[in-house]
């Protein structure tokens, strides 16, 4: 959202530079995201100075071209060589010398240098109004009045302005300061000035016009006010005004346009303006929308309308999809001359679902969606009465009309001095409160030792409670009154609860650790990557074939990021997502949260330290088994595969991929189950013992840790194989597989007799189960 700062001067009186009033507004919580100079003409003239033509010949070089001598007050004159038709002693021009900047309407602007014209010297510009930004004439220079000083500042002549404009981050519940009016109040309160409210001709009096208005939905549309206006001109807008929407980036349309978008940006509260000879029926009806009826809207879109949308309708026609666009047949035209112009409040949630369902976004669905204020609707149809009749003409046929069945109530609040003190950690003093209070047009309606009974304004849609009240005044009062405690104090949870973030930020940071880096990609997928269509969940209005349905599996996305990397030669590419993949079933949708890892290329980067070997499947499988061990997955979380070659080659890979899948919700509900243990140090020395049995080829090391599992030996504190041997003089059908055991009691230094009778155990677990055979 922009704001004009020479805007804000109609409503308070301020003298602060820019940097102090960013710093003021990001402390109330409307973040400046930058800041810019804006000119009333482009690069506003600056340099451009009133020359006087001494002597003006033709160029010995080229016909269209002439010398002439230009005095601009430095008591030099210039040799400016100029091709303009109309160029002549005596005429006082614009000229601009050299090191000048101009800004020309079309094309870049450049700066002005010494130069050789076919051979003659020419020591600056002689301008055309299009060469600085001033119009569109080329036809010649712009002559001045001979009244002008020579030297003098043509940005003066042509009374030149310039603001200072602000891009203001408005967050969501900021609906109150969404208008140069709002941040006004803002900063009149943190300033403790008052503001001033502009004084309007025109009476907000009812009465009964040849316009009957109907409210079917009162709770999409609470009030709704309008006025008829007759006799105007539609033409273009002063200067002033479309200075006013330009620098705030908005285009000038028409006079009665520009008067609704003044009105807007001014106060906050959207307006609309329909042809009064096209509302059939003389009738407005508000209402929700016929579903599936056809709505075209002022860009000559058709939009198919779903029934929930809430309309402003005629007595056959839907005109304007309420506080969002208006329609294509009823809106202000050159030829028109009456006109009736509405103000309402609509309520935000229907104004934000029409607009998210039909793609459409307006200033004006922008400020109806973070709330209005509905006590300002007869206040904008006043100032843009006085505003319309001033620069279009006409006159109000009838008094306003006003449908306001049941006023909407200001909230009422009890605010305590000790919960201000309790939540904020400081004490504001009692002045400051009722300052901040009334600075924000919170109204006091009765005071006592323990607090304030409030009303809370309705433009104010975010404060509702006491806590919200207390917002308020901190956000005001400025964070930096709260001093930073030298003793910090807090309570520790010993709950075991499952924070799913702190896990992904741990599983992130392990991946990273083995050479993954994080990818995200898009959730929306082509049908063209699945034969079975039946599960895969299509986009209703999809942009393109490309992303016409959400993804089934994480797969494809990934595989695009890859080939993206490998054509750019980054050939070993280990990814990580942490995503959602979705299908439906019998009209039942589901969401999947996945965690999923690709490894393709070398497993190390090239160095002359390690030998270049491509990543594989156990290279995969390590790394999951690392994850989902720290958090204690042991089974049953992930599956691993090797992408198949012709799912490869339709995205042109040319390298081996493997692909793991993690359900994710299913390894946080182990992490959250895995308990956390504290152990001391070995105060005893570790026994190690070896084995190595020799055992058919087909008995995995699997089968080992199970028959040792099954002993429940409370000794035995880590098993690892170092070595496996297959040849002779073993049978072909053998192998060995050389164990070592590590043996620890915490209460005493293991005896031999003690040990020896562990590994007895286990000799014979193995002989017996496995059929093994001890190697001497």
């Amino acid at each position: 959202m922009k704001i004009s700062l020479n805007w804000l001067k109609t409503f308070i009186d301020i003298d602060k530079t820019p940097e102090i009033l960013e710093q003021i507004l990001t402390g109330t919580g409307l973040e400046i995201e930058h800041y810019e100079t804006v000119d009333s003409v482009k690069g506003g003239m600056k340099g451009l100075i009133v020359g006087h033509v001494i002597e003006c010949v033709k160029h010995p070089n080229a016909d269209k071209l002439n010398l002439t001598k230009v005095d601009t007050g430095s008591g030099t004159l210039l040799n400016i060589v100029c091709g303009a038709p109309n160029v002549a002693a005596g005429q006082k021009v614009i000229v601009a010398p050299v090191g000048t900047t101009v800004h020309p309407i079309k094309g870049e602007p450049f700066t002005i240098q010494k130069a050789k014209i076919r051979g003659e010297a020419s020591e600056g510009m002689l301008c055309a109004e299009d060469e600085i930004g001033l119009g569109e004439s080329h036809a010649g220079l712009l002559i001045l009045p001979d009244s002008l000083a020579i030297g003098s500042s043509v940005a003066e002549y042509f009374k030149v302005s310039s603001d200072i404009v602000f891009e203001i981050g408005l967050t969501a519940n900021r609906g109150d300061a969404a208008s140069h009016l709002g941040v006004a109040r803002e900063l009149a309160t943190v300033l403790n000035i008052a503001t001033k409210k502009p004084a309007f001709t025109q009476k907000s009096e009812t009465s009964h016009p040849d316009i009957k208005i109907t409210i079917n939905d009162t709770v999409a549309c609470p009030r709704y006010s309008g006025v008829v206006i007759k006799g105007i001109t539609v033409k273009d807008s002063p200067e002033w005004l479309q200075q006013r929407l330009r620098a705030i980036g908005l285009n000038s349309i028409n006079n009665i346009v520009d008067a609704t978008n003044f009105i807007l940006h001014d106060l906050g509260q959207p307006l609309h303006a329909f042809d009064l000879e096209k509302i059939k029926g003389k009738q407005i009806i508000v209402k929700q929308a016929n579903a599936g009826s056809k709505f075209t809207t002022l860009d000559g879109k058709e939009h198919t309308l779903k029934g929930h949308e809430l309309m402003i309708t005629n007595a056959e026609d839907e005109m304007c999809m309420a506080g969002v666009y208006g329609g294509i047949n009823s809106g202000v035209s050159t030829t028109t001359t009456d006109i009736f112009l509405e103000s309402a409040y609509f309520s935000a949630d229907v104004v934000r679902k029409g607009a998210k369902t039909h793609g459409i976004s307006t200033d004006s669905s922008f400020r109806f969606e973070r709330g209005t204020d509905p006590e300002m609707t007869l206040t904008a149809l006043e100032r843009a009465v006085q505003l319309i009749v001033e620069i279009a003409g006409g006159s109000i046929s009838h008094h306003y009309i006003d449908v306001y069945p049941t006023p909407l109530k200001p909230f009422s609040v009890v605010l305590r001095k000790a919960s201000i003190e309790k939540n904020l950690g400081i004490q504001i003093p009692d002045a400051t409160v009722e300052k901040i209070l009334k600075g924000l047009e919170i109204k006091i309606v009765s005071t006592d030792s323990n607090g304030w009974q409030l009303e809370v304004p309705l433009f104010k849609s975010d404060v509702s409670r006491e806590i919200d009240v207390i917002e308020e005044l901190i956000r005001i009062h400025g964070f930096n009154h709260v001093p930073l405690n030298q003793h910090l104090r807090t309570s520790l949870n010993y709950k075991a609860e499952s924070n799913e973030r702190l896990i992904e930020n741990k599983a992130g940071t392990l991946l990273q650790g083995m050479g993954f880096t994080e990818i995200m990609t898009n959730s929306l997928s082509s049908d063209k990557h699945y034969t079975d269509k039946t599960q895969l969940v299509y986009i209703s209005n999809p942009l393109s074939t490309e992303m016409n349905v959400m993804r089934q599996t994480m797969l494809h996305s990934g595989l695009e990021a890859i080939a993206y990397n490998k054509n750019r030669r980054q050939h070993n590419t280990h990814f990580y997502e942490f995503g959602k993949s979705y299908r439906q079933s019998n009209g039942q949708f589901k969401e999947i949260e996945e965690l999923v890892v690709f490894a393709s290329g070398n497993k190390a980067a090239e160095s002359w330290e390690v030998k270049s070997e491509k990543a594989d499947y156990y290279f995969l499988k390590s790394a999951v088994n690392r994850l989902c061990s720290a958090f204690g997955g042991q089974t049953g979380v992930a599956t691993i595969h090797a992408v198949d070659g012709e799912v490869l080659k339709a995205f042109d890979i040319k390298d081996d991929v493997y692909f793991a899948v993690i359900q994710w919700k299913e390894l946080c509900k182990q992490a959250a189950s895995l308990k956390f243990e504290l152990q001391p140090l070995p105060q005893f020395p570790v026994v190690r013992r070896d084995l190595s049995l020799v055992l058919d080829k087909s008995i995995a090391f699997k089968s080992i840790q199970t028959e040792i599992n099954k002993l429940r030996l409370k000794n035995l504190t880590g098993v690892n194989v170092f070595d496996v041997y297959e040849g002779k003089p073993l049978a072909d059908d053998k192998k060995s597989i050389s164990i070592s055991f590590d043996l620890y009691d915490h209460e005493k230094t293991m005896a031999d007799k003690e040990i020896d009778a562990i590994m007895q155990k286990l000799i014979q677990q193995f002989e017996t189960s496995l059929n093994a055979v001890i190697r001497k």
